[in-house]
């Protein structure tokens, strides 16, 4: 489910921006100033610079590219088709470049900045196994390359629940702890949703 608001085009790669995406930079400005919300927006940069780089370093270049709040689905052409493998190798790529920067900056003293936490925070939440954050779609591929749609579709199900529980747990804690942060907490809803309803908002 996608609310288009910006399409544009950088060559033959149909790019569109969804309202979700502009709501979490907005939701980031609010809560963290505009300084955390550059840091926001930097990271979330970072993050799809990885994806799209380990396509491109698997010759399989993007067709299309829709970002929103969870990160971006990816086309490619049918002709380049990559294997549940490497399909894994690049959604892992994202969380992997945000862990990166965030050490990075721990190793240069800056690992109290605003784009050090972001960083952190984008590299912990898609290494979670939950779809359909990147995690949850590297287990996706994974088992499936292994052993068939049918177990990809049950244990990466099975995984993302077993997840997200306690994660809806924690953010409900954390919101009776501050009074106030419930980020945590709406994210683990929107996940539970996705599951429930299906819904299709992310990347490859």
């Amino acid at each position: 489910m996608t609310i288009e608001m910006l399409v544009f085009y950088i060559r033959k790669c149909r790019i569109q921006v969804c309202f979700s995406c502009f709501a979490l930079l907005a939701f980031c400005c609010i809560f963290t100033g505009m300084g955390g919300g550059a840091a926001c927006f930097l990271g979330m940069l970072l993050h799809e610079a990885g994806h799209l780089a380990v396509m491109w370093a698997f010759e399989a270049p993007p067709t299309g590219v829709t970002l929103s709040a969870l990160g971006c689905r990816i086309q490619s052409d049918k002709g380049n088709h990559l294997s549940n493998c490497r399909q894994a190798l690049v959604s892992l790529a994202g969380p992997a470049v945000n862990w990166l920067s965030w050490l990075t900056a721990s190793a240069l003293g800056a690992g109290g900045t605003a784009f050090a936490q972001a960083s952190l925070v984008l590299g912990m939440a898609h290494s979670l196994p939950i779809e359909p954050l990147d995690g949850g779609l590297a287990l996706r591929y994974l088992v499936r390359g292994m052993w068939g749609e049918r177990w990809a579709e049950w244990i990466s199900r099975a995984a993302s629940i077993l997840f997200l529980l306690p994660l809806a747990l924690l953010g409900f804690f954390v919101l009776l702890r501050t009074h106030y942060n419930f980020s945590l907490l709406a994210l683990s809803m929107y996940l539970m949703l996705y599951l429930l309803l299906g819904w299709d908002d992310t990347q490859v």
